[in-house]
């Protein structure tokens, strides 16, 4: 996730160019998935508006090809762009809620944001009836080895850490993270290619939400600067090769966590990358 290397033309010129790009580039089944991963790095470049615009795009490309799957993303990524850069909590909500309405069968991952941004507000009861309701299809979610299994119980987490529940939320994150750990052991080609020591592509975003439990908890018990410390040392270190595989259909923005990360790395490297400046809504 080194977003500081990114090409001149991304910075400069992506926005305007996938936006007038021609009709047969914009239908190609992975174009929306490519402008996607570049909108997302102008929103980690500090680049809001130019990545509303690419998302914008990204939305009219998934729509015309029908990809559903991308369409949702980019609603996803437009509202993490409202919630980092221009506070605008009540428009990111109500972007979700619509992602969740129009989603395909099958993607909860509008759902899962939605719950991560009401749980961030302190609505533990609406988070909660968002989550249930998403998986409300999902036979014994939770304690199956699937990727829903994994993404339940983070939403789970979030949901207990809103409460003040935090020795629950710890609770689901160790769950969530021995499945996917299992989900992992099972996938001979991700073992092989999307692996870092401990962190893999299924248990990332687990061992992320865990991290910043332990970094902000407020319980004795449960908070641990060396143990968060220690894990965001290892998602840094392990990001550019684990993160996001081109294999999975529903690709992640998450934009103010992974500038998280990327404050991170650049604090190792002797770096500095400013935290964004949110304008007023």
């Amino acid at each position: 996730m080194r977003v500081q290397n990114i090409p001149y033309f991304l910075t400069v010129g992506v926005a305007a160019f996938i936006a007038n790009a021609p009709a047969a580039v914009r239908a190609q089944p992975d174009g929306a998935r490519a402008a996607f991963r570049a909108g997302r790095a102008l929103a980690l470049a500090g680049q809001p508006d130019s990545a509303l615009v690419v998302f914008t795009s990204v939305a009219k490309m998934a729509r015309a090809g029908g990809d559903w799957a991308m369409l949702t993303a980019a609603a996803r990524a437009t509202a993490d762009v409202y919630l980092v850069y221009r506070s605008c909590a009540d428009s990111a909500v109500s972007i979700l809620q619509g992602a969740v309405t129009t989603a395909a069968p099958g993607d909860r991952s509008a759902a899962d944001a939605l719950v991560r941004v009401l749980a961030a507000r302190g609505d533990a009861a609406g988070a909660r009836a968002v989550l249930v309701k998403a998986y409300a299809d999902v036979p014994s979610v939770g304690r199956n080895i699937t990727r829903e299994s994994v993404t339940f119980l983070q939403g789970m987490a979030s949901v207990e850490r809103a409460a003040k529940h935090e020795d629950a939320a710890v609770t689901a994150l160790r769950s969530a993270v021995q499945i996917a750990t299992r989900m992992h052991a099972g996938d001979v080609q991700a073992s092989e290619t999307h692996s870092v020591g401990n962190v893999t592509a299924e248990n990332a975003w687990v061992l992320f939400d865990l991290a910043q439990l332990r970094l902000h908890a407020k319980s004795a018990g449960v908070a641990s600067v060396k143990e968060g410390t220690r894990l965001m040392d290892q998602l840094s270190a392990a990001w550019p090769i684990i993160e996001d595989p081109e294999t999975v259909r529903f690709p992640t923005s998450r934009i103010g966590d992974r500038l998280l990360l990327l404050a991170r790395e650049c604090q190792k490297n002797g770096t500095s990358c400013p935290a964004p400046k949110p304008t007023k809504c």
